[in-house]
């Protein structure tokens, strides 16, 4: 019979306890039942679980259960210190192809944001999330175009922000910046922020 402590040494880095990695250490489902009977599990997803004494990162747990949602718009910009509103939406971009219908369902705080496979992969980084989760985002860059792109969809305060933000940093990479105007075929619109600001 596994105790709690064994329990907690499964626990994977973003501090959730998966019913996959429970089982292939040998213990039995009905383990994790008995601590969720008890209160010292919670039961955050199918097959994910926290510790009713641990302090949960939403944004990891986020993570996990969206596979390949990347951390963007407004809440990137948010993580990056290029906007100082946290967003009432979380948003995930994810590949066209991914489905997301099931989280919909579930996730009323989450925009995700669909886009071509071949462009879902641009600018992804990992970083730490505010409650110290490891989470990947879209870079610095990435988040400029985006919503240079989505310029008619984002608030004007934000917006502005963000991008009088961007051109005062001095580790802004113009280069990678302009790489990626490129592929998102928007090198006319950035050129013209890269002058004015």
């Amino acid at each position: 019979m596994a105790d709690l402590d064994s329990l907690k040494k499964l626990t994977r880095e973003n501090g959730y306890l998966y019913t996959k990695d429970v089982t292939n250490a040998g213990i039995r489902r009905e383990q994790l039942k008995k601590y969720l009977d008890e209160g010292s599990l919670i039961r955050e997803s199918r097959g994910i679980y926290s510790f009713a004494d641990s302090i949960n990162d939403e944004f990891a747990l986020l993570q996990s259960r969206c596979k390949k949602g990347v951390f963007s718009y407004g809440t990137a910009l948010y993580f990056h210190g290029l906007s100082d509103r946290f967003p009432q939406m979380i948003s995930m971009t994810v590949p066209k192809t991914y489905n997301v219908f099931y989280l919909k369902e579930e996730l009323f705080h989450v925009e995700f944001h669909r886009i071509k496979p071949s462009l879902w992969s641009i600018g992804m980084m990992e970083m730490t999330s505010p409650q110290g989760g490891k989470i990947i985002v879209y870079d610095r860059e990435r988040c400029i175009c985006d919503i240079i792109r989505g310029r008619k969809q984002t608030d004007p305060q934000v917006f502005s922000q963000a991008v009088k933000g961007y051109f005062s940093f001095k580790e802004r990479d113009n280069i990678r910046l302009m790489e990626y105007a490129k592929k998102f075929h928007i090198e006319e619109k950035v050129q013209e922020y890269m002058e004015i600001l």
